[in-house]
């Protein structure tokens, strides 16, 4: 039998098909959330460890993933992922005409990420942003500043327009509260009480703008 090439092998790791392939890669991808959470870093992290954790040899763990960056980047890729759908969602189904808008839906969107094992998620936020924002960051923040750009903010009589410039800064103050919330982890603030003020802080701008 012709041995694989190396592009071969490749797209083998990027595209398994069969439901046994699928189920060692989610083993691993656990293995990997499990080792970063008892760590409480991912510096730590190994793929010996992680193929021993996860109860699967270490060259079975090399035929999905070349190294431990690779298996970083896809547990990045689905936080990202599942984040962006809970945020287009919000944007699709929240009522605009309450305080806020849609912002609100937004902050819980964003935050109901990080509820049950939400030091995993942290660190992987962290460890993403710490390499400056990835494509899929980037496509939130452009498609959350286009929907203020377009919609406005809602204020407690009618939505005021958002000018383009002033939808750039707030997409922003949004993007840095919660990373701040995120990353803060022993914080006594509460989840409603970040909406609230967010949403406060975003209608004052918005007015004071008008």
């Amino acid at each position: 039998m012709p041995k694989k090439s190396k592009a071969n092998q490749a797209i083998t790791r990027r595209k398994p098909q069969q439901k046994r392939s699928l189920e060692k890669i989610e083993l691993i991808l656990e293995a990997a959330m499990r080792l970063i959470e008892r760590a409480g870093s991912v510096e730590a992290l190994t793929t010996n460890a992680i193929a021993e954790k996860a109860g699967v040899s270490i060259g079975t763990l090399y035929q999905y993933f070349d190294d431990k960056q690779a298996i970083l980047k896809e547990l990045i890729d689905r936080e990202m992922g599942g984040l962006g759908a809970r945020v287009m969602e919000a944007i699709k189904t929240a009522p605009p005409d309450v305080l806020g808008g849609r912002i609100p839906a937004l902050v819980s969107a964003v935050l109901s990420s990080y509820g049950g094992r939400r030091d995993v998620h942290r660190i992987l936020l962290e460890y993403s942003l710490s390499r400056g924002p990835g494509t899929r960051l980037n496509a939130l923040i452009q498609m959350m500043t286009a929907m203020l750009a377009s919609q406005g903010v809602t204020t407690k009589n009618a939505p005021i327009k958002v000018r383009q410039a002033d939808a750039f800064v707030l997409t922003y103050a949004f993007h840095g509260v919660m990373r701040g919330f995120i990353a803060g982890g022993t914080h006594n603030i509460q989840r409603h009480e970040v909406e609230e003020a967010l949403t406060r802080m975003m209608v004052s701008f918005v007015k004071s703008a008008a």
